[in-house]
């Protein structure tokens, strides 16, 4: 996914936390952690989330999911031009890690069978991956409780931008 700057008129990459085209190309973005999860389990957590309302002037049906055929199918989305990595299927999620030099990607289907939280070295650092079953919500954080930047991805995008990461598989 690219995000358009209007200010700039630079393309920022999502995966690559980083300007692809305009005049900030190769410029990075600070990456922040954050969470992929259900409503349900984010309004336990938090429960004076306010939600924007859906009285926007525009007529348009907002219960209906424009994307709900394309998370349910096995495919990567049409036209996709990457080199194939057939180590996991297309659209399994993983949970990616970047650490310094080394990548690293924690397939939910794995993480699914573990006991939460799964210990783990990257770049000679412990870590521990956090997976909740039920939301199916995956973080990283290191041994004292620091969140790492991690991204919830589709495998195929993951291997497109980091096709020499590891795959991890438990002992």
């Amino acid at each position: 996914m690219l995000l358009y700057d209007r200010k700039t008129d630079s393309l920022w990459s999502q995966v690559k936390s980083e300007a692809v085209t305009g005049p900030l190309t190769g410029t990075k973005l600070r990456s922040i952690p954050s969470v992929v999860t259900t409503w349900k389990r984010w309004k336990t957590l938090h429960p004076n989330t306010l939600v924007l309302s859906t009285k926007t002037g525009y007529r348009r049906d907002y219960s209906r999911d424009p994307y709900k055929f394309y998370f349910n199918s096995p495919l990567a989305f049409l036209g996709f031009k990457g080199k194939r990595d057939k180590r996991l299927p297309e659209k399994e999620l993983v949970l990616g890690i970047v650490a310094e030099s080394e990548k690293k990607a924690y397939p939910f289907s794995v993480l699914k069978g573990l006991k939460s939280p799964v210990i783990d070295t990257i770049s000679g650092q412990k870590i521990k991956i956090h997976f909740d079953k039920t939301s199916e919500e995956a973080y990283a954080t290191l041994n004292d409780g620091t969140r790492l930047t991690g991204m919830v991805s589709y495998w195929f995008v993951w291997s497109s931008f980091h096709p020499d990461s590891t795959v991890f598989r438990p002992r």
